[in-house]
């Protein structure tokens, strides 16, 4: 059966999708889906969100606000593609949170990929990393970096414990849009 982490009443737990819907159908609460490795967060049934990484350790779950509102906290950001902003009532579940996290204060800046680009460094690895108890095949980070930046954030990702998979960026024009840092550190 196929388990996801999902964070519910104040926990991240492991349940079977089939539960995990019933649950939130029940509740009329929305399910939101977090891509570990490349730090965007949207809807389950998002287009592009369904074409990347397939292991379910490599996605979080969240219910209704709470979800939301954690999802945020460990540091995801709005898929350009399937909007969830566009949701009802979605920047007043997260508002306090995007202020408190960020200090932004409208949706416009919050989903401005300028203002908050494509980055997973930006995510909580050390919250996520010892609940879900794996690492993603790789990980997304913004292209240009300096090989100082680079080595920070392997090291700070090491300081979890676990070990650094591919860090790269995304590439629109190659077939697995993504390009790999080929940074040899000392």
């Amino acid at each position: 059966m196929k388990n996801y982490y999902i964070y519910n009443n104040e926990k991240f737990t492991k349940k079977p999708l089939k539960e995990i819907a019933e649950y939130a159908f029940n509740k009329k609460e929305n399910i939101w889906s977090a891509r570990i490795s490349s730090g965007l967060f949207g809807l389950t049934n998002c287009k592009a969100g369904n074409r990347g990484p397939k292991k379910y350790n490599e996605i979080i779950l969240g219910i209704g606000n709470e979800g939301l509102n954690k999802i945020i906290d460990l540091g995801f950001i709005t898929c350009p593609v399937c909007k969830p902003e566009k949701t009802a009532n979605f920047w007043e579940i997260i508002k306090y949170k995007v202020n408190e996290k960020y200090n932004i204060n409208t949706l416009e800046n919050f989903t401005d990929k300028n203002i908050l680009n494509f980055d997973a460094r930006r995510i909580k690895w050390e919250e996520i990393l010892p609940i879900i108890n794996n690492v993603p095949n790789r990980i997304y980070i913004p292209k240009n970096l300096s090989k100082k930046e680079i080595k920070d954030f392997k090291n700070r990702f090491l300081k979890t414990g676990f070990k650094i998979p591919a860090i790269g960026y995304y590439s629109p024009n190659v077939s697995e849009r993504f390009t790999k840092y080929d940074i040899h550190f000392d």
